[in-house]
């Protein structure tokens, strides 16, 4: 083993990118799709415990934003609760305290979504909760005001934190021209601009049925749920403000921006076009970014001690991207050694023993990540938008087993190349032409 199983779990929480939770593979007959009052719904029953959890997705993602627009359904989805029709924002607290509901809001390029964990005693009252704030918030504009103030003082943060600014200008790089390209979490300019007025226009144009994806996992009898959905969401509208679609991303030649600061060390990030999670490559590119991960543990870290940071993602969106991330005083000798790591994986076969050791680990730390109920309705609802349907939940797990040393050569070779890197620190240090080589 080339790192800790716990070094593993560490470093895919840290990346924030790692696949959420799935619907266990031997239990697809579990899960069931069907339609309610115009609504598509994915619901699995657990009869194992008594949580429920509850995702609601808006699709669209940044593909229904613009500069101006950025970050206002992360806006109006965190302020839903803040009051609605029936609930002052006080009721809805002491109320969601009292029934121990936890009700969230999660923007993201593809999706916003808001979600619900509760527990089968108080599903009755978590459910109106819910309801209330997908359905009919009010946007008080003192509470507007609060949230605004809130949400713009995190965008601050994220330009003061290096790694939080690294990714930023990554995806401002990598995706120059594309949808993705506007941050579906905002700008300071842009939120610091937005009313309350605002968030109720894009409510009434955005909750309409055509938009909506609802996932339920839990102890949670279909035909209470059925009649809830009919009662709460019967009434939206049937269209309007439709998903836009989302463009591939057009190949670049390979290229390197550096931000100077002075800092001890220096961040660096290199992105590279990856198959989405519909894609049948997906599987294989999940191994391989998860075995040349362990390799620049092992080599850069471990054998060098160039680096207490390195490692090799795959995020997952529809039109997606995989990185290598180090920090690294020396970025120079750091680089070159991590690239080296990324030829070899090309050229040099991995053992069938290897690879079953990789295969093993990271199907371990997989259904670690699904052991929630949460957790099985964020995989499905992800594969379900961005992964060509949630049946491929189970399809992806199989789709690991399946892959072979020949499979994690072919996909380096033909998706590891044309890194686009980004690095804040020292530009004396960064050789352009060695960035600029794969």
């Amino acid at each position: 083993m080339t790192r800790p199983l716990m070094a593993g779990l560490a470093a895919l929480a840290a990346l924030a990118i790692a696949l959420p939770a799935a619907a266990p593979a031997q239990e697809p007959a579990e899960v069931t799709e069907f339609t309610v009052a115009g609504i598509p719904v994915i619901y699995k029953p657990i009869r194992a415990n008594e949580v429920i959890a509850v995702r609601l997705y808006i699709e669209g993602g940044s593909a229904n934003l613009t500069p101006e627009t950025a970050g206002i359904e992360n806006f109006m989805t965190v302020a839903s609760t803040r009051g609605t029709d029936k609930y002052t924002r006080d009721e809805f607290a002491a109320l969601s305290s009292a029934t121990g509901t936890a009700i969230g809001a999660t923007a993201n390029p593809d999706y916003t979504f808001l979600s619900l964990q509760a527990v089968s005693e108080h599903w009755d009252q978590a459910w109106d909760l819910f309801a209330e704030a997908a359905v009919h918030p009010t946007f008080p504009d003192e509470e507007v005001a609060l949230v605004r103030d809130q949400i713009v003082n995190q965008l601050k943060g994220r330009l003061d934190n290096p790694d939080a600014y690294l990714a930023l200008l990554a995806n401002e790089q990598f995706y120059a021209g594309h949808p993705y390209a506007v941050d579906p979490l905002g700008t300071v300019e842009a939120v610091e601009s937005m009313t309350a007025e605002d968030l109720r226009a894009r409510h009434a144009e955005r909750m309409a049925k055509e938009n909506l994806l609802l996932v339920v996992v839990g102890n949670v009898p279909r035909e209470d749920l059925e009649r809830k959905i009919e009662e709460s969401f019967g009434g939206l509208p049937a269209t309007g403000g439709a998903a836009n679609p989302i463009p591939p991303v057009v190949a670049s030649a390979p290229k390197v921006e550096v931000t100077e600061r002075e800092l001890p060390t220096n961040y660096i990030r290199g992105q590279f076009l990856s198959p989405d999670p519909g894609h049948p490559d997906f599987p294989a590119m999940q191994v391989a970014t998860d075995i040349l991960s362990d390799r620049l543990f092992e080599e850069v870290r471990t054998k060098r001690n160039l680096s207490y940071a390195v490692f090799a993602g795959l995020s997952q969106r529809r039109a997606n991207y995989g990185l290598l991330y180090v920090t690294a005083v020396q970025p120079d000798t750091t680089l070159a050694v991590m690239l080296h790591e990324v030829e070899r994986l090309k050229t040099e076969p991995i053992t069938e023993e290897r690879l079953a050791e990789n295969v093993n680990v990271f199907l371990t730390q997989y259904w670690l990540a699904q052991e929630t109920n949460m957790g099985q309705a964020g995989t499905l609802g992800v594969f379900e938008l961005v992964g060509g349907g949630w049946e491929n939940a189970a399809e992806f797990v199989e789709g690991v087993r399946r892959v072979t040393p020949a499979d994690i050569q072919r996909v380096a070779r033909t998706y590891m190349k044309d890194f686009q890197f980004v690095v804040i620190g020292n530009p004396s240090t960064i050789d352009d032409e060695l960035f600029t080589s794969l």
